[in-house]
């Protein structure tokens, strides 16, 4: 839903000869009065009958509580209930998703994982859930959503939205709202993932040469060939490559900072850049260096990244310089770039700190030992520089 209304757009709004309305979106908006007085109601048809919900006076009610009553009044009125009911008769009537949102809140996860959780339980979770009270929801009901789940191969989803059900019961056992907590051991009785396998990624040296040539010969978007050019002189994960901003590119100092929340590790990043890396990015500026992202296709909005599977079909589409024919899928995939230039970097008898830091993905204790290094950042430059001249050898033949 877009909303249209601002806090400066509310606090302006001044008296005219005629009462009027300053529209938000589905529904909401703001009442001014001939007088002036200002507050904040909903239009809606709710058993075949319009009626108008009022959430307070401004500013008594700021836009933002408006606007969490009215999506909390929408969805009363999608599972059929009044949102007109008393507050003792609301407290008894509140939906699962509402225990699991507020579950989410006592626990200190960052943004992007928040989302990935509700994204998933608004799918799986809530349209079942919400349509029957908490309080008599059963360890067979939430068997019988999630066991199709994982007969479908999706296995560990099954058992991330089982402990997502834990989590939200616990909360409602700790309020005393319910009497057990029926995804206890639902976990346990779940088909268990399958072991993980390792993404996709090469290990020996002729097979990477022949990629590496492959990118250089790519005839795709250019933005996107640029992209799989620095992925094996950058190491980065693909999220960080596809949302990389132009403000954390320095190319006078060859220095890419990404910032911690941004992160896995919630801890700032710096990337030292190899004299090519530096080369491709000034390319990309010719291309991206008015927007905000560095990586924007020909077909990307302004501010919308690319996605991964942009990155990993068009890896599927290089050709091979041998056979003319594309790699096709199952050859390497764009997080498999990080598993390559690890192999080939321990293999070279670079420091395994350096490389690990290199990779954002140092254990706490080596993160202790060596960020009062200064990260090593000497030491990576001179590696990822001497990576760098090692990939264009390979290309030329020199290491084969």
């Amino acid at each position: 839903m877009q909303r249209k209304l601002t806090d400066v757009k509310v606090k302006n709004a001044k008296a005219k000869d005629k009462a009027y309305k300053l529209a938000d979106g589905g529904g909401l908006y703001l009442f001014v009065t001939k007088a002036g007085a200002k507050s904040w109601r909903y239009d809606v048809k709710f058993n075949q009958k319009w009626i108008t919900l009022t959430f307070g006076k401004y500013p008594a009610v700021g836009l933002s509580d408006a606007r969490l009553q009215h999506e909390d009044a929408r969805l009363k009125i999608e599972l059929g209930i009044d949102p007109r009911q008393t507050k003792e008769a609301e407290a008894k009537l509140k939906p699962f998703s509402f225990y699991a949102k507020e579950t989410i809140k006592t626990h200190d996860l960052k943004d992007t994982t928040i989302e990935k959780k509700l994204l998933k339980m608004q799918k799986h979770l809530f349209p079942a859930l919400d349509g029957k009270a908490v309080e008599e929801v059963t360890a067979v009901d939430l068997l019988n959503i999630l066991k199709p789940i994982a007969d479908k191969g999706h296995r560990s989803l099954a058992r991330d939205l089982a402990g997502y059900c834990r989590q939200t019961f616990n909360y409602l056992l700790s309020l005393q709202l319910v009497q057990n907590n029926p995804a206890a051991t639902l976990a346990e009785i779940l088909p268990k993932p399958k072991p993980s396998t390792n993404f996709h990624h090469l290990t020996d040296k002729h097979e990477l040469a022949l990629l590496l040539k492959g990118v250089d010969n790519y005839h795709g978007d250019a933005v996107v060939k640029y992209a799989l050019q620095l992925m094996p002189l950058l190491a980065l994960r693909p999220r960080n490559m596809r949302f990389m901003k132009w403000e954390y590119v320095d190319l006078k100092n060859a220095l890419v900072t990404i910032p911690s929340a941004e992160m896995k590790a919630s801890r700032e990043h710096r990337l030292p850049l190899p004299v090519q890396a530096v080369a491709i990015f000034k390319e990309l500026q010719k291309l991206t260096g008015n927007k905000e992202l560095v990586f924007l296709t020909s077909h990307s909005s302004q501010k919308k990244a690319m996605s991964e599977n942009t990155l990993n079909m068009a890896l599927t589409r290089v050709v091979n310089p041998e056979t003319n024919e594309s790699f096709g899928k199952g050859f390497i995939t764009s997080h498999g770039f990080r598993h390559t230039v690890s192999t080939f970097l321990n293999e070279l008898g670079y420091n395994s700190d350096a490389i690990e830091l290199q990779l954002a993905h140092a254990s706490q204790d080596r993160i202790r030992a060596t960020y009062n290094k200064a990260e090593l950042l000497p030491e990576r430059t001179k590696m990822m520089q001497e990576w760098a001249d090692y990939l264009d050898g390979l290309k030329n033949g020199i290491h084969n």
